[in-house]
């Protein structure tokens, strides 16, 4: 697997590094403390246990200031934006899977609640807190990029209009959705395009941003998508033939 951000390649070095920034700014927001490693993924493997440990009301009983000021900060972002968008996008080459295989499992994880795609989704970055699909709509209560508090929205897949990122037909697979508040604010949307290499697939993944966000953030998030669909389309390429 090969991971392109801004034409440069985002190390495994870099990568854990960043996980393990990550793991510490969760735990602060938790509260909670989890068994220290070195290795960078058994780090998030504890992180991971601990947050599937807790319910949904603890979560968001221990989070919920901040939410609250994500939530305002969100609609402050959107209104100043006046509709215009900030995209972070990452690039990642993988072999050992084809598009359509990855599309059918990418799906499922995004759209049918069960045990292991729960694990799976909490699990592919630290700052997920939540990621759970419901009735065609998947909750998602994260921290973008390097911002300094989580924000809870949903993603309705499969709608675009809004989206500023082009559809490029050299890709034929796509996912696509739009970010809105438990209000119906719209604060962004995605568009991750997939395609076909000789020996594996591309992704170009793009997530919007209301324009104001500061470009640090954007940037932050770029190793977010980096990190996140590393871990999916790993574990996409380990069960495609279940």
């Amino acid at each position: 697997m090969k991971i392109i951000i801004n034409d440069n390649e985002f190390t495994t070095y870099e990568m854990d590094k960043w996980k393990k920034k990550r793991v510490k700014a969760v735990l602060k927001n938790l509260n909670k403390d989890i068994q220290r490693a070195e290795n960078a993924d058994v780090l998030c493997e504890n992180l991971s246990k601990l947050k599937l440990e807790m319910s949904y009301d603890e979560i968001i009983s221990l989070i919920k200031v901040k939410l609250a000021i994500g939530r305002i900060g969100m609609k402050i972002a959107v209104t100043l934006s006046k509709g215009n968008r900030r995209a972070s996008v990452t690039t990642i080459y993988a072999d050992g899977i084809n598009v359509e295989r990855l599309g059918e499992l990418i799906d499922g994880l995004m759209l049918e609640d069960t045990e292991e795609h729960r694990y799976i989704n909490v699990s592919a970055y630290p700052d997920h807190y939540v990621i759970i699909p419901r009735d065609g709509i998947l909750e998602v209560i994260e921290t973008a990029g390097n911002s300094p508090v989580p924000t809870q929205f949903y993603i309705t897949f499969n709608e675009e209009n809004g989206l500023q990122e082009p559809r490029n037909e050299r890709y034929p697979y796509q996912s696509t959705g739009i970010a809105k508040l438990k209000d119906g604010t719209i604060i962004g949307g995605v568009r991750h395009q997939f395609k076909n290499t000789k020996t594996g697939i591309k992704a170009r993944l793009v997530v919007e941003f209301p324009v104001v966000c500061p470009k640090t953030i954007i940037r932050a998030h770029q190793k977010h998508l980096a990190v996140e669909w590393s871990n999916w389309i790993n574990w996409a390429i380990n069960h495609q033939d279940s």
